[in-house]
């Protein structure tokens, strides 16, 4: 009687876990079948019923990542943007998939198995089908066979090379592949752009009046072109009171070239002539590099415009946060990458983030031939070959002396003492780089 009641046990286990297995594979081979028709249906803009196909997948697998991404791709489509973001925000919380390293669940085999990925798409004739189906395939022709697409994996416990039909295969990440996430990241800011365009109002620069008046330009304990240091008188004049957002960019100029997005970050990778020409369609123009120090230096003499020590408090710059090579891991500032503009306090004029977040072009040339600090005029100096300020393109294209622009500030990639008012930087006219924005001004 013992060994009755052991053996139906043992009969009821094995017919429960097979019971299972039968259930897990139903499912698998229904999700193989709706992300097909996802895909099928968004391929021919069938958007409503993609949509719908893919939230049957996440019901049923609901860590299925590839059905998460491919409806985040819909949500676009349908303009549900905000959707879209939050979907690919929980995919990026998910770790790295080390390898192509896998679960693989098969069918009619309760147990899962350790594998390698090795292609993730053969197409390839299903034999495990045509051996199940013996008797029908008899009365086939031998081309009535289509190819479907397979799994090739490894299996880690045998070392055996296996193609697996993805209609009986259920695999499963420990996270999501670096490839797939990289997709993820650019749909977000597909996503992130594409919400922006649909906010309300028009694009404006707040403009703070700026008083005339002399100061020291340049430093003594900076870079040789920053040197000598001589004195300079500027004309009244307004400036930007923050650096352009992209909102205003994307609103004005119909594209963000930006790396990190957001309504209220400062626009970055963008190069001196479309700062130039956005400042131009919103009536304004560039800053001159001299105004630029003397409107950032609001008439102090530190080497920063708020003394010269830097907290974390007072600008964004590469910090404890930062994944890059010029990290202060000893400082926090609040913010990994570009934070939203006027989020430090101003300087004694009422202007944002002049120091730090993105460097921000100005309408000079770099002068090569000659240190142009030497020769600079003391009453409004408008910087060298201000004569070629109206080339543009083709046209700018040349000689070293007329194509090398400069810019100012630091920026959140950078190093703390990039942030200081005297600091000089430059780089081609035509350069997008991460990092680098601007802001406005008039006369």
């Amino acid at each position: 009687m013992t060994k009755l009641i052991q053996a139906l046990t043992v009969s009821t286990s094995l017919l429960f876990f097979l019971f299972i297995g039968a259930i897990n594979f139903i499912e698998a081979s229904e999700v193989s079948d709706l992300m097909e028709s996802g895909n099928q249906a968004f391929t021919i803009g069938k958007y409503k019923e993609a949509e719908e196909t893919f939230q049957k997948v996440l019901k049923i697998e609901p860590d299925n990542y590839l059905a998460s991404r491919d409806l985040a791709k819909v949500k676009i489509e349908l303009e549900k943007f905000e959707s879209a973001v939050s979907l690919l925000d929980n995919l990026l919380k998910l770790p790295i998939a080390k390898g192509r390293n896998i679960l693989v669940f098969i069918e009619g085999d309760p147990e899962s198995h350790e594998a390698e990925l090795v292609d993730e798409t053969v197409m390839v004739v299903d034999e495990t089908a045509e051996n199940e189906n013996a008797e029908f395939n008899k009365f086939l022709k031998d081309d009535a066979m289509e190819p479907v697409p397979h799994y090739r994996v490894n299996l880690s416990k045998s070392g055996v090379m296996k193609l697996l039909p993805k209609s009986k295969t259920r695999i499963k990440y420990s996270g999501i592949p670096a490839s797939t996430r990289d997709q993820v990241m650019a749909l977000k800011m597909t996503a992130q752009k594409k919400l922006i365009s649909t906010l309300p109002g028009e694009p404006n620069e707040e403009m703070v009046q700026i008083k005339g008046g002399c100061f020291q330009m340049g430093s003594t304990v900076g870079d040789p072109d920053e040197q000598p240091v001589h004195e300079v008188c500027i004309s009244p004049f307004k400036m930007g009171k923050y650096e352009v957002q992209q909102k205003n960019f994307q609103k004005v100029m119909g594209t963000n070239p930006s790396q990190h997005i957001g309504a209220n970050l400062p626009v970055d990778n963008v190069s001196w002539e479309e700062a130039r020409d956005y400042c131009k369609k919103m009536g304004m123009r560039l800053p001159r590099e001299a105004e630029w120090e003397y409107s950032t230096r609001a008439g102090t003499t530190t080497e920063f415009y708020w003394g010269n020590r830097v907290t974390g408090k007072e600008g964004n710059f590469c910090d404890h946060e930062c994944e890059l090579s010029t990290r202060e891991p000893r400082v926090t500032d609040g913010f990994k990458n570009t934070a939203p503009v006027g989020s430090y306090p101003e300087n004694p004029f009422g202007l944002y983030d002049m120091a730090g977040n993105v460097n921000e072009w100005v309408q000079d040339w770099k002068e090569v031939e000659q240190n142009y600090y030497r020769v600079s005029p003391k009453n409004d100096p408008q910087g060298p070959r201000s004569e070629l300020d109206t080339c543009s393109g083709a046209e700018c294209v040349g000689a070293v002396s007329i194509t090398i622009k400069m810019f100012r500030g630091g920026a959140w990639n950078q190093r703390v003492v990039e942030m200081r008012s005297a600091n000089r930087r430059q780089a081609h006219f035509q350069l997008h780089a991460d990092g680098v924005g601007f802001r406005c001004a008039s006369n």
